[in-house]
């Protein structure tokens, strides 16, 4: 768990970065930017408030991760004192500049942040944290003349509105660090991770439980609904979905007997399951996992509770009780109109 409520900016550089294609340079500060109190306020809420996935990244590189170079100025933003700390950042300044080679990369400010006591599973870890604006909004400014008021257009930074960032703590530095991500992404925005950042996520919990829900879905859409109408879909993944919002560790044979409606479909089901694994890079489901409650309720959403029908009519399933409205419901074949129908039992309608 991350808690970064008591998180205080100690250091930030801001500069200047363009597209590089377009030949728009950068603009390196010669200084560190000092806020006063209300504006380091406003800062750090600018900054930490949109990291809320708990999703772990780690610098990675295909031959050597000291050949990332990311990962190496920001090592030594945390080994060297506050004074190399601009430093570091013109670095970080220059690489992103270097990587800013599609015509849609938007230049923008860029700040390089430092901060100490944020908490992340119970420790107080310092952080180094990059972000980057790209865009501005228009702002009204009204303010009082001598006998009317004056209004004024003015582009500026939504505070509620980060485009791009990264939060890297200082642990398991020898194995890429600990990071989390903000990337409001639009067209041709993979530079950012891909090549500035050049990451990859850290396979823990949050990541076993999400992968291990992707399979469930994918596994639906490609061979139970080979044999299964909507319905007897859309109850097989909230089913699904109710054992992992129900349950603290992931057991995948009792995932199976909650699950699944019949034998052949459990030995189907571990024949997929071991391919994609071996095709993910996945630990064998056999060892189990903390079940992440943030990956279920990000998940959630994937799971579908709406049969779609082409015809002004959609049927949705509570997605509490999937499995008892099943049983409510039947599906047939009308012969006479040449369609199929859902049929639907029940005792009185409610608000």
């Amino acid at each position: 768990m991350v808690d970064l409520s008591q998180a205080r900016l100690t250091t930030l550089a801001v500069h200047r970065v363009g597209n590089k294609i377009r030949e728009e340079g950068f603009v390196a500060s010669p200084e560190l930017f000092e806020p006063d109190e209300a504006m380091a306020q406003l800062l750090q809420e600018y900054f930490l408030t949109p990291f809320k996935a708990e999703e772990f990244y780690k610098f990675t590189h295909p031959a050597d991760l000291n050949l990332n170079e990311l990962y190496t100025y920001v090592k030594a933003a945390f080994e060297e004192s506050r004074e190399n700390f601009l430093a570091k950042s013109v670095h970080i300044l220059q690489h992103l500049y270097d990587v800013s080679v599609h015509p849609h990369v938007r230049g923008g400010e860029l700040y390089v942040a430092h901060f100490r006591e944020c908490v992340v599973d119970g420790t107080d870890l310092e952080a180094i944290g990059i972000f980057k604006t790209e865009h501005k909004d228009t702002f009204l400014k009204i303010a009082p003349g001598d006998d009317k008021l004056t209004m004024t257009a003015e582009q500026g930074i939504n505070l509620k509105k980060l485009d791009k960032g990264c939060l890297i703590f200082n642990t398991f530095g020898d194995d890429g660090y600990s990071l989390m991500l903000v990337d409001k992404a639009g067209e041709d925005t993979r530079y950012w991770r891909e090549d500035f950042l050049r990451v990859e996520r850290i396979m823990d919990h949050s990541y076993q439980t999400q992968a291990f829900m992707t399979l469930t879905k994918d596994f639906c859409e490609d061979v139970f609904a080979r044999d299964q109408d909507k319905k007897e879909q859309v109850v097989f993944l909230n089913k699904s979905l109710n054992y992992f919002a129900k349950n603290k560790e992931f057991d995948v044979e009792e995932y199976k007997e909650t699950v699944f409606p019949s034998p052949e479909y459990k030995e189907e089901f571990d024949t997929y399951r071991r391919q994609y694994e071996t095709d993910k890079g996945l630990q064998p489901a056999e060892e189990g996992f903390a079940i992440s409650k943030y990956a279920v309720r990000s998940m959630k959403k994937e799971f579908k509770t709406l049969i779609k029908l082409d015809v002004p009519v959609e049927i949705r399933l509570d997605p509490r009780k999937t499995e008892e409205a099943g049983e409510c419901m039947e599906r047939g074949f009308d012969t006479q109109r040449g369609m199929y129908y859902y049929k639907i039992y029940f005792n009185q309608e409610t608000e």
